[in-house]
Parts: structure tokens; sequence; C-alpha cells
């Protein structure tokens, strides 16, 4: 599994996690979905972010995000019949590495790709992307190929 990124979506997630600093961002990966989609090796083409408010509403929002189902179903609606969908989802680690937490693996789906982005007070201190395993027991790392936008 790979996610293709391209560099100005990766800039735009980073960007989105600096500004959200010391809460956690969280958004979607959006991009065509193949029939590949659920097959092991499969590359995931993001051809857009799209920012999302973390709705996480039980406490401090600096290690915990939510999306929310009903943002989630407005974005699905709006893309149904394009050939485009969820790829996968965003959210950033303030002042922690960007590796998943138990919390992140609890609420991961199968296929999805989970970037994460770690952050500081200074900005963005890199990105990491997770797809949990099918027995949802862990999360194995994919690659993450940073594109030009179109390619």
């Amino acid at each position: 599994m790979t996610l293709r990124l391209p560099r100005a979506a990766a800039g735009a997630v980073e960007e989105h996690a600096a500004e959200a600093y010391p809460e956690e961002s969280c958004g979607l990966l959006l991009g065509p979905v193949g029939t590949d989609f659920a097959s092991p090796g499969r590359a995931a083409a993001v051809d857009e972010t799209r920012r999302l408010a973390n709705a996480w509403g039980e406490g401090p929002r600096s290690n915990r995000y939510e999306v929310s189902p009903a943002a989630l179903a407005a974005v699905e609606r709006e893309l149904r019949g394009t050939g485009r969908g969820v790829l996968g989802f965003y959210h950033s680690h303030p002042d922690a590495p960007a590796w998943p937490s138990p919390f992140d693996l609890a609420r991961a789906w199968p296929c999805y790709s989970y970037l994460i982005v770690s952050v500081s007070k200074d900005g963005a201190r890199g990105r990491r992307s997770w797809v949990r395993t099918d027995d949802g027991e862990s999360f194995v790392e994919e690659p993450i190929e940073l594109v030009e936008s179109g390619s």
C-alpha cells in the first residue's frame, strides 16, 4: 500500500496542523476510489484534502480528535457518483510523534489511510501514514509518495 500525496496537499495538511496547535487537527484525504481500494498493495492517489472541525467534545482536544459523522456523510453525498471518495483521514499529534496511539487504533477502519502529522509550537515536524490491519490489532506503515499535483 502506498499513499500518493501531492506536495501541495501535504503542505495544506501541515498548515492545518500548525494552525490548530495545541489542539489536534483533522480532515479527509479524497481521491479516485478504484476497484482495488481494499487490495493489498494498492496505491491511494489523493487529489484533495478537506479540513474538518475537530468534533471531539469530551474534554481537551490536545490528544483526541473526532470526525463528525454528519460532516463525513455530507462529503460522501457530495462525491456520490463521481468515482471519487474518502481514501483516508488525517490528524495531527501535538508535541508527539506521528505514530498512531491506542485511541487511534480503536477508531480506525480497515483499508483507509491514516496520515498523522507531528506538530509543535514551531510547526510540523514530520508525517507518516498508516493502514489498520484486517484483524484490527495494529497498524502497518505505508510509504508516502510525494507527487506534483496532477501526476
